[in-house]
Parts: C-alpha cells; sequence; structure tokens
C-alpha cells in the first residue's frame, strides 16, 4: 500500500516536470525552464532523489514480506513449568 502512494507521489512530480520542460500547446501553458533554469535543476534533483526514495521503499517492502514469509522452527526442548 505505501509502495502504492509513493510511487504514485514520484508519477505525479515526473508529470510536472515534464510539463514545466516542455510545456503544453492545448492548455497554452509555456515551458517555464527556458526562463527559470536553477528551479528546474533542483526539480531534477528532488525527482532522483523520489526515485531513490521509491525504490527503498520497495526493497523494505520486499524484505518485510520476506520476513513475514520465513517462518521462524519451533524449539525441540520446551521446558514447562
Amino acid at each position: 500500500m505505501t509502495v502504492a502512494l509513493v510511487s504514485g507521489g514520484v508519477s505525479a512530480a515526473a508529470f510536472m516536470a515534464e510539463l514545466g520542460k516542455n510545456g503544453n500547446s492545448h492548455a497554452r501553458w509555456n515551458k517555464i525552464c527556458d526562463k527559470f533554469e536553477t528551479f528546474c535543476d533542483h526539480g531534477g534533483g528532488a525527482l532522483i532523489a523520489s526515485f531513490a526514495g521509491l525504490i527503498l521503499m520497495l526493497i523494505v517492502s520486499v524484505m518485510s514480506i520476506i520476513k513475514l514469509l520465513i517462518k521462524p522452527k519451533p524449539d525441540s526442548t520446551i521446558v514447562v513449568p
């Protein structure tokens, strides 16, 4: 569930970055990266960080699933008081 939420956020950020870089002629939105180059550079760094966060979240989720699936073997020596 959390990986899906993070993935949705990353996808929305990537879409907005593409929109800022190329614009949209149908909605008459101009490119903003031509005027604000440092803003787009910072946005690119944020996209890289968000994709890295998505990969880390996926790794943590897979590790948790594996840990839940592997059950420990019961001890053969059970002490009853």
